[in-house]
């Protein structure tokens, strides 16, 4: 989703007076307690800077000095024309140099390549698990394998009733001499 420049502004007040109040606290703070932790006397640091004397006393060049601001300011105008005022510029770069602009637009093609070595390996280790070790054992002979024998016993069962009272009495005898054979085998 593309963002409209004409609604952007800028954070209200209920935003900024916070962050002002704690830039000014920091500030002072700073200045306020400035003594603890550069004092040569509280040796707050104690050991863990061994170095008082800078690292090095080399500079860099004077040229190199200059040259940031310098690139800076010389930056700002030229981005002004080739951003702002001449788009048509920039995607005549884009279209001479496609290959390269694809690559850099699609971040070195790194999701890509993370997606083949790692996402899609790791997607057919878990399928497999799933259709073949969850689908196939652990459910055929867990939850759904017990629910499946439960409902098998439950249709026979069913058969046995037909409302007379001899096929009743008939099954009553039949779980009365299996308890029994049980009872005296048992002893």
């Amino acid at each position: 989703e593309k963002i409209k420049i004409d609604t952007l502004h800028e954070s209200p007040l209920t935003m900024m007076l916070p962050l002002v109040i704690l830039s000014l606290g920091a500030i002072f703070a700073g200045y306020l307690f400035k003594d603890y932790f550069i004092s040569q006397e509280l040796n707050f640091w104690g050991e863990s800077i061994f170095f008082i004397n800078p690292l090095s006393t080399d500079h860099p060049p004077f040229n190199f000095i200059i040259l940031t601001p310098v690139i800076v300011t010389l930056c700002i105008p030229l981005s002004y024309l080739l951003f702002v005022k001449n788009k048509s510029f920039c995607n005549w770069i884009a279209e001479e140099n496609k290959p390269l602009y694809d690559f850099l637009v699609n971040k070195w093609y790194f999701d890509e390549l993370y997606s083949f070595l790692f996402i899609k390996q790791i997607k057919k280790i878990g399928t497999f698990f799933w259709k073949k070790v969850d689908v196939n054992i652990i459910d055929k002979f867990g939850p759904d394998g017990i629910s499946s024998l439960i409902k098998s016993f439950s249709n026979k069962a069913v058969k046995f009733q037909s409302g007379y009272i001899y096929q009743y009495a008939f099954i009553m005898l039949l779980g009365f001499t299996a308890l029994l054979t049980y009872l005296i085998i048992k002893q």
